[in-house]
């Protein structure tokens, strides 16, 4: 096989791995980096314990946080944790300890962690399962539609 063909056949594989990772319910950092350049943490490291039925239930639903337009950027105040779905759905939220529900973000969106350095934002799917943690000051693009709710620090 020449150099050529192999090299097309790795991106290929490499291309499906990532959309697979992004569609099967867990949420991908979308950079040519390295993750850990990114600030998205999903090894066991990080790992949070899932959300209880009453942190579930109990989850604070804010006011509207807004729906901007699609190419209006994302603005996050120091000491707020950030983000915007490919639908243009937004939030911003700041209280430590309180489980947040997200405002219906959909597909790949933007994702800013302001606050204090080194502190860690905690990500959620439907079920409450932990998916993902940002260390603060991080931005990143994220595959959105999976992730349901989050934990500010």
């Amino acid at each position: 096989m020449n150099v050529r063909k192999l090299t097309a056949t790795l991106f290929a594989a490499a291309a499906i791995a990532t959309s697979t990772f992004g569609l099967d319910g867990t949420a991908a950092a979308h950079t040519g980096r390295v993750a850990a350049a990114t600030g998205i943490l999903t090894s066991e490291e990080a790992r949070q314990p899932s959300l209880t039925a009453a942190q579930m239930k109990n989850a604070v639903v804010p006011g509207e946080a807004g729906a901007g337009t699609l190419a209006a950027p994302l603005n996050c105040a120091y000491y707020y944790v950030c983000g915007k779905g490919g639908n243009g759905n937004r939030f911003d939220y700041t209280v430590c300890s309180t489980t947040y529900t997200l405002p219906n973000l959909v597909g790949w969106g933007s994702l800013h962690n302001n606050q204090t350095p080194g502190t860690r934002a905690h990500f959620y799917d439907a079920n409450g399962t932990w998916m993902f943690s940002i260390d603060a000051p991080a931005k990143n693009d994220v595959f959105w539609t999976p992730v349901w709710y989050v934990i500010a620090c």
